[in-house]
């Protein structure tokens, strides 16, 4: 049934007696104008006509439809996941068999006795109508599982609303690019979604080789690590298997590994060195062990690194006076001749103390005052230093060194050092954290543990074992005395270690974190006597040497090219398009440079081109290029002068083919139950579906008590006729007018 029905009735009330006088005033002005009767009523009723159906629209005028009894709803819309993941077996039997028996065994039974009549639809990635041979035959092979676009796809193409939208899947949607759009059709139509979830919360056992990491550039003949995280997912002891290292595509290394027990995320890491300069492709590749029911994710993971003999890595280490911090960091450094440290302290208000100074010139005039004067150096550590110790110039000259120039920034310090003193300064934007308004702890101090992170413990720069014993290295660090305070992280920061027992804003309080600051890597590290590490009786020196070479080195990982190729956080699927971002850094011998004309080229692993595109770049800008990665491998970006060809930059980028299906295989009910809460439905476990004629019976009693409550409401007048009719009585008002000479 249908009925108008105005949704501001007062305007109604006030704008017809309005109306009808502004009528009678302009029709006795006409009159006294000497205008004939008929035209005077002609005109009115022109102008009436128009003000009634301003005054109309004015109301808010609303169709409100009562839908049909439920009883008229005579289809149920029955979605069922053939998804990979429906594959994995629980309780002696198939998740998607599991659901095809509900199905036959307990709705279809229960649906026919309602008189409801079931359109049933297999999806994965995409939904297709299936009628019950289909069903039957049907196999949980698809790639993903995209549940709200079947359900946008179920209500687009049935001729009535459905009484229900029944869900039979384990809940672990891998899409949701839809969701917005299946909601709203739900909500519109003011469809119940039910979701039924077969599975377990325990899920199957999993194994998957996560990523390869290795250092983007190492000097040649230079040890370094290819470290791979891997992840392994269910109960029980997984037995031994092998991971195998390919350097350019041959065989270097293999080893075995014991993951152990249980659920754990670890690194396993092979030591290499080269002595050929030039890009070396690493490939991580998993033999999983042979175990009934273990799924493998993903088994293959690469790692690009330069090798190039110009890679010296030059430390600025800054203090406020005289501590053992430089001592201890220039001994963990000296069996590395391509980390150089050069050192100046403050020994007085006007004196300083250089160390290991490249030539007479440099550092002359103490902390650099000039881009050009800091721009040698790789890594600038800030050691114990003092808010008078670095003016507003050094401060902006940092931030240039690092969010310009990718260079490296590390402030070491305690109570004296983090202070609220820093609070809206320059460097406090450039540093990971925000500085505490409180002092340190009151009274004597107190000992403490360094506490490091899960993220920290599975870093490079952290695994400071060759045996993946660093959990344990780790935990035998003796206690420390000092520390510097801080509020809390800023977003997008990386905390590494925390506080033992003191708590801040957000947890543990911080004693190490780090950022990326736009080019370059910022990092804090809250505890001024780390040097003890070293000589405690019970740790191993090189332990501690080993970190702080991977720290440094780590630290001047940003980009220092005269161009830079990054890749933002997105989704590293085949057959999808890919977006790399290239940016000129501004040059500190040449601060007048205009933009300039460049050539970008991108080739897959096969070296076969999928891109060339001009750029212009100045300095300080950045160009997104996009481009559509058809299969999985590795993908190498290169910016090359456009004139001479020559490769100025390149960077690479892997695309694996990843089963998300089993990467979460447990039966996600939580999902189901937010679908659920929206449209006023149910989320069942598949074990608790007991009575399907109650849940059919309680569904179509909801459906007849919401369309009965809620009636639907739609606008009246508001339309393109309406608007043509009041211009049309405008028009023929003035055109009359016109002729009859009264403008």
């Amino acid at each position: 049934m249908t009925h108008l029905a105005l949704d501001f009735p007062p305007a109604l009330w006030l704008g017809l007696p309005l109306a009808v006088a502004v009528l009678v005033v302009l029709a006795r002005a006409q009159f006294g104008r000497g205008l004939a009767p008929w035209r005077v009523a002609t005109l009115s009723a022109l102008r009436g006509s128009a003000l009634l159906t301003l005054v109309f629209l004015a109301a808010r005028p609303t169709w409100v439809v009562t839908e049909e009894p439920s009883g008229e709803r005579r289809s149920v819309v029955l979605l069922l996941d053939r998804s990979e993941s429906m594959a994995l077996e629980d309780h002696g039997q198939l998740r998607l068999a599991q659901a095809l028996k509900l199905a036959r065994d307990e709705l279809l039974p229960s649906l026919k006795a309602a008189g409801l009549r079931a359109q049933a639809l297999l999806f994965a990635d995409e939904a297709q109508p299936a009628d019950g041979p289909q069903l039957a035959a049907a196999v949980a092979d698809g790639k993903r599982t995209n549940l709200a676009g079947a359900i946008a796809h179920a209500l687009q193409n049935t001729e009535k609303p459905p009484l229900s939208v029944i869900a039979l899947t384990d809940g672990a949607a891998t899409e949701n690019g839809d969701n917005a759009r299946a909601l709203a059709a739900l909500l519109d139509e003011r469809v119940p979604f039910v979701g039924i979830g077969f599975g377990s919360e325990t899920g199957v056992r999993t194994i998957t080789l996560r990523r390869a990491s290795a250092p983007p550039a190492v000097p040649a003949k230079q040890q370094f690590r290819v470290s791979a995280q891997l992840e392994t997912t269910g109960e029980g002891e997984l037995p031994p298997f092998e991971l195998l290292l390919l350097r350019d595509g041959q065989f270097h290394q293999k080893k075995t590994v014991r993951p152990g027990k249980g659920a754990r995320i670890w690194l396993e890491g092979f030591d290499v060195a080269e002595d050929k300069n030039g890009v070396h492709t690493y490939t991580v590749q998993l033999h999983p062990p042979s175990v009934p029911g273990l799924k493998c994710t993903s088994s293959l993971a690469t790692a690009a690194v330069r090798i190039s003999d110009e890679q010296e890595v030059r430390v600025l280490f800054a203090q406020g006076a005289l501590t053992w911090n430089y001592k201890f960091v220039n001994l963990a450094l000296r069996d590395d001749p391509t980390l150089k440290l050069t050192g100046i302290s403050r020994t007085s208000h006007q004196s300083v103390y250089y160390q290991n100074v490249e030539n007479a010139v440099e550092l002359t005039r103490g902390f650099p005052t000039r881009l050009e004067e800091l721009a040698p150096f790789r890594v600038a550590v800030l050691s114990n230093l003092k808010p008078a110790d670095l003016t507003s110039e050094h401060q902006d000259l940092l931030a240039r060194f690092c969010g310009e120039y990718g260079g490296g920034v590390l402030m070491i310090g305690g109570s004296e050092t983090f202070d609220g003193s820093w609070q809206r300064s320059r460097l406090e934007q450039l540093l990971p954290v925000r500085f505490a308004t409180v002092p340190g702890p009151p009274g004597p101090p107190r000992p403490f543990r360094l506490r490091l992170t899960e993220e920290a413990l599975q870093h490079p720069v952290f695994q400071v074992t060759d045996g993946g014993a660093d959990r344990a290295a780790w935990g035998r660090l003796p206690t420390f005395l000092g520390y510097g305070r801080v509020d809390a992280a800023k977003p997008g920061a990386q905390v590494w270690m925390q506080h033992s027992d003191d708590v801040g804003p957000d947890g543990r309080r911080i004693l190490m974190a780090t950022q990326r600051f736009g080019s370059g890597l910022s990092a804090v590290l809250c505890v001024p006597n780390l040097w003890r590490w070293r000589l405690d009786k019970d740790s191993d020196p090189q332990q501690f040497d080993r970190f702080w070479r991977q720290l440094l080195r780590y630290l001047s990982e940003g980009s220092r090219e005269h161009l830079a190729i990054r890749f933002p956080d997105q989704d590293l699927r085949p057959r999808s398009e890919l977006r790399a971002v290239v940016e000129r850094r501004p040059d500190p011998k040449n601060t007048n440079a205009g933009s300039h004309p460049y050539l970008v080229r991108v080739a897959d692993g096969a070296n076969q081109p999928v891109l060339e595109q001009a750029i212009a770049l100045a300095p300080s800008r950045s160009v997104d290029v996009a481009f559509r990665a058809a299969a999985p491998g590795v993908y190498a970006v290169s910016v090359l002068d456009s004139q001479s060809r020559f490769p100025l930059a390149s960077r690479t980028v892997e695309v694996k083919e990843t089963n998300v299906e089993f990467e979460h295989a447990t039966r996600d009910m939580e999902n189901l139950r937010q679908w659920a809460s929206l449209t006023e439905g149910v989320a069942l476990k598949a074990e608790d579906c007991t009575s399907t004629n109650d849940l059919i019976a309680t569904l179509k009693k909801q459906a007849e008590q919401a369309r009965r409550s809620q009636p639907r409401r739609l606008p009246a007048g508001v339309n393109g006729w309406t608007l043509l009719a009041l211009f049309g009585l405008l028009g023929a008002e003035w055109v009359l007018r016109k002729r009859w000479d009264l403008t």
